[in-house]
C-alpha cells in the first residue's frame, strides 16, 4: 500500500495487517516512511514501513479485539 493510495488508512488508532509478519495492529503514529503499530490492547510496539500494511476488515479487526481480551482473561 502506498501512504498516497490511501492516507486513511495510516490515520492514527486505524487497524492495519503488517503482512511482514502477519501481525493486525492498531496505528499509533505514522511517517511517509515508517509507522509505529501496537497490538490492540497494548504490548510493545514495532514499525513497519507503508508499503508493508494492508487496511483490515470488520472481522480482522474483531477477531484481534477478541484474541486480546481472551488473552488478558487467561492473564487474571
Amino acid at each position: 500500500m502506498q501512504t498516497n493510495e490511501n492516507p486513511a488508512v495510516l490515520k492514527v488508532g486505524t487497524m492495519v495487517l503488517d503482512t511482514r509478519r502477519d501481525r493486525v495492529g492498531e496505528v499509533m503514529d505514522a511517517s511517509p516512511s515508517r509507522v509505529f503499530l501496537r497490538a490492540f490492547g497494548g504490548g510493545r510496539e514495532w514499525i513497519a514501513s507503508p508499503e508493508e500494511l494492508e487496511p483490515v476488515g470488520v472481522a480482522e479487526e474483531l477477531r484481534a479485539r477478541v484474541a486480546e481480551v481472551n488473552a488478558a482473561r487467561r492473564g487474571r
